[in-house]
């Protein structure tokens, strides 16, 4: 089963299979029957090509030539990601960075709370509030706050949205996780710059995995890091922690990897052309992620 999104250009369109299982079971006698749906509903939608993004390699047991796919553009979603093992607190707090470690205790020491919060209302537009905070200290974009109450209404009881309130009671940092199987999967989360030295940011991650933990979970998936290690995780003014601005993820690769777990690489995209020439000219124009 895949869920194919469309983009609409004129008269025809690019679809994209996102990330996930697609195929579970014997992949050569499947597949055939899966690229005939994507095949049937591509053409309905009158699409130049068809970007798969597997979780995991797809085994063909051909090239993929004569699988009906070719290598695909750069990843849509982020191409590696830490999943950390849901074992028991202590076991979890000892494969933590001794500076990741620290910022969860220091949080506990200096009184921050804990909770899940109804996703309507005050508790969501707080959060949203963080996150154009963050948006704003860490040079990215974020959505409309719809988007978000969208994806928590989605989700359901397979959703959480968890805030840490530091000790003078304000909303310190929020997040967004999501339940998948035996994955519990942060999608978004935001820090206030008032409050950030209570460590509130780190420990709300550390309670995160024990929600997805008390819900059944045994990996906890944090969601994106750099394609490529990076050289150095400190500035280059004073030996500190870089930042994240932008582009530039070394504040978020050492923030994730800080938690211990295994960085995963995914495989690359594919991708089915209907149209050849066409995906790659609507990329070169910037109507399509390239």
């Amino acid at each position: 089963m895949a869920q194919v999104l469309f983009r609409h250009m004129g008269p025809v369109s690019i679809g994209y299979v996102p990330r996930g299982p697609m195929i579970r079971g014997d992949c050569p006698s499947l597949w055939p029957r899966l690229r005939a749906r994507i095949d049937e509903v591509a053409r309905r939608h009158r699409a130049m090509s068809v970007i798969l993004e597997p979780d995991v390699p797809l085994d063909f047991a051909s090239n993929g030539k004569d699988s009906g796919m070719v290598s695909g553009p750069v990843h849509i979603q982020p191409a590696r990601t830490v999943k950390v093992p849901l074992i028991d607190d202590d076991a979890l707090l000892g494969q933590m960075h001794q500076k990741t470690r620290y910022n969860v205790r220091l949080a506990s020491r200096r009184g921050v709370t804990f909770g899940a919060m109804e996703a309507t209302g005050d508790h969501l537009s707080a959060v949203y509030e963080l996150m154009r905070d963050t948006a704003r200290r860490n040079e990215f974009g974020i959505h409309a706050i719809n988007y978000y109450r969208d994806v928590l209404e989605a989700l359901g009881d397979n959703g959480v949205l968890l805030g840490a309130w530091s000790p003078e009671g304000g909303l310190a940092a929020g997040l967004i996780a999501a339940r998948f199987g035996d994955e519990v999967i942060y999608l978004y989360g935001a820090s206030s710059t008032e409050h950030r030295s209570h460590g509130a940011g780190v420990a709300l991650q550390f309670e995160a995995m024990k929600w997805a933990r008390e819900h059944g979970a045994t990996v906890y998936d944090l969601w994106g890091i750099p394609a490529v290690d990076p050289d150095t995780v400190t500035n280059d003014i004073a030996d500190k922690i870089a930042g994240s601005k932008g582009k530039d993820w070394r504040g978020l690769y050492r923030f994730k990897t800080g938690f211990g777990g295994e960085k995963v690489t995914y495989p690359q995209t594919l991708e089915r052309r209907y149209l050849p020439g066409l995906p790659w000219l609507a990329r070169r124009l910037g109507v399509v992620h390239e």
